[in-house]
């Protein structure tokens, strides 16, 4: 069998099981993830290096086939048979190729598609702020990131920006003007990019996650000249994600960070993806919404006080992530076991 059909005898396996992730190792059978849960294609050939070298090959273009020689780890968009679009991670594992593939959707889901608080939402109302969206990998952070600003293209006449890589999810100008650079391609790096919209006429700007030294100034800088700012980031939870935000500018300049970001920050949500019962994944959220009470925890570095703001301020559409674990067990959208493995206190949720 050509490498040609093996490559595509796997995803169409992995297209009817519905997985939203494929893993490719040389010397192994291929792995799919479906609902969250790993599963061996056992029916399928043990993959060889020349199979993985090949299907790389296939799609990547001269210039990143060529930059994955020299960096040994590359991320790409992967179009099969016209059929579906998947997020690709090209790089070398024990001196062989390794292809992790992830399930892009063809369109952009709804808000309430995807279970997105109205607290979130309400948030695009703003003219000017940061909202970041954050959680582990796989959690959806992406999808829910595109979402709201999918949202203002529809209801709001905006220019918009954002910074990606790669460009995961195409959007087409409804209200808004929406242009989409990606790394490398478009624009050398983030920090360059960020910089070139700080007298550039943009009301939105969208920045997928990046981990560059100097970006989050930048963020607060736009921020503060009066846009309004979506910013997905790696980090496992609410308060995570501003310890990260903070340390990562300059020791000179946090002080200023710290007081800026209480100043601009509009609220932050955490989430992960969990096994539905009967099929399928649902989200858990943990939210925080600013208010004095959160802008005076940043401005005096204590982060951990915010834990107890967001399990007191329900009203103002505040969660912990068990808190909202909790619901979803109540209503018999997950599993209490699968809530436990995702919480952050599992003998209290119990």
């Amino acid at each position: 069998m050509s490498d040609a059909l093996i490559i595509n005898d796997i995803l169409n396996a992995a297209a009817e099981r519905k997985a939203t992730d494929v893993h490719l190792v040389a010397g192994n059978n291929p792995v799919i993830r479906v609902d969250g849960r790993l599963t061996t294609l056992v029916d399928q050939p043990v993959l060889t290096g020349d199979i993985l070298m090949a299907l790389a090959q296939s799609f990547l273009s001269k210039e990143y086939f060529d930059k994955l020689s020299v960096e040994k780890e590359i991320v790409a968009i992967y179009n099969w048979a016209g059929r579906s679009r998947y997020r690709a991670k090209v790089f070398y594992q024990k001196g062989f190729l390794a292809i992790s593939l992830r399930l892009l959707s063809p369109f952009i889901r709804s808000p309430k598609d995807l279970g997105i608080p109205a607290a979130i939402l309400q948030l695009l109302n703003k003219d000017r702020g940061i909202i970041i969206i954050t959680g582990p990998f796989a959690s959806g952070r992406t999808s829910t990131a595109v979402s709201l600003v999918e949202t203002l293209n529809q209801n709001k006449g905006l220019h918009i920006q954002t910074l990606e890589n790669p460009v995961e999810y195409l959007f087409s100008n409804n209200q808004s003007v929406i242009e989409q650079r990606n790394i490398g391609l478009d624009v050398n790096n983030f920090v360059d990019g960020l910089k070139n919209m700080l007298d550039e006429d943009i009301d939105a700007v969208f920045v997928d996650s990046m981990h560059e030294k100097g970006a989050e100034e930048v963020i607060l800088e736009l921020a503060e000249s009066g846009k309004l700012i979506i910013f997905v980031m790696d980090a496992d939870t609410v308060i995570s994600a501003l310890d990260r935000f903070i340390n990562n500018i300059s020791t000179n300049r946090r002080d200023w960070g710290r007081e800026t970001l209480a100043d601009v920050l509009l609220g932050v949500m955490a989430q992960r993806l969990i096994p539905r019962v009967g099929g399928g994944l649902t989200m858990a959220s943990e939210v925080l919404i600013s208010n004095s009470a959160v802008r005076s925890s940043i401005k005096s570095d204590k982060l951990s006080q915010l834990g107890s703001i967001m399990q007191t301020s329900r009203e103002e559409g505040m969660s912990s992530l068990d808190k909202s674990l909790l619901e979803l067990i109540r209503i018999g959208e997950i599993s209490l076991s699968d809530g436990k493995n995702h919480a952050v206190d599992p003998q209290s949720l119990r």
